[in-house]
């Protein structure tokens, strides 16, 4: 029988909330319009077409641009408000494919981390926050140092979104020069 193994890391990682200075419905619709949703028929009808990877980066390239795409949605909302909660709060899975694959050559287990999580929560006032970690912070669990490029261009895109929505850009997710 093989010896198993137990790695643990622990690392400090930073959290961003931020205030949109808008209601819930609002701001989703504006995030959902800046950041769209990733079709998997399509991308799996460009592979089929013989176009290869190179034919999924040119829809990566023309989906998300310099920003991200939305992989997948949670909204809890309509079950939680049946256990009386009336705050809503939706998590996007986004991504950007072309930055993921630099990432997933040094370690398939990014997906750990890829798509990223990010949540739109309703508060008590009406407004509503944007929250998520900070992908360098998530990465760095792997002590891949080639990972730390790729995981900026991942803080570049999400920095590009916020721009997008009219949301400040936190000086953590600004390229350092």
């Amino acid at each position: 029988m093989s010896e198993q193994g137990v790695s643990v890391v622990s690392r400090p990682v930073r959290r961003f909330v931020i205030s949109t200075g808008r209601p819930f419905d609002q701001f989703r619709k504006q995030w959902e319009r800046a950041v769209p949703a990733w079709s998997w028929g399509t991308a799996t009808a460009e592979a089929k077409g013989g176009g290869g990877w190179p034919a999924l980066e040119n829809l990566s390239n023309r989906t998300a641009g310099d920003g991200l795409v939305n992989i997948s949605t949670f909204d809890p909302s309509q079950v939680m408000r049946l256990a009386g909660h009336e705050l809503r709060a939706v998590t996007y899975l986004a991504d950007n494919l072309v930055i993921e694959e630099g990432l997933y050559k040094h370690d398939p287990a990014v997906i750990e981390y890829l798509p990223v999580r990010l949540t739109i929560s309703e508060q008590p006032d009406h407004d509503s926050t944007l929250t998520f970690d900070k992908p360098c912070d998530l990465f760095g669990g792997y002590a891949i140092p080639d990972l730390v490029d790729h995981a900026i261009q991942v803080e570049e895109a999400i920095a590009s979104v916020l721009r997008k929505v009219d949301l400040p850009v936190p000086a953590e997710l600004e390229r350092q020069a």
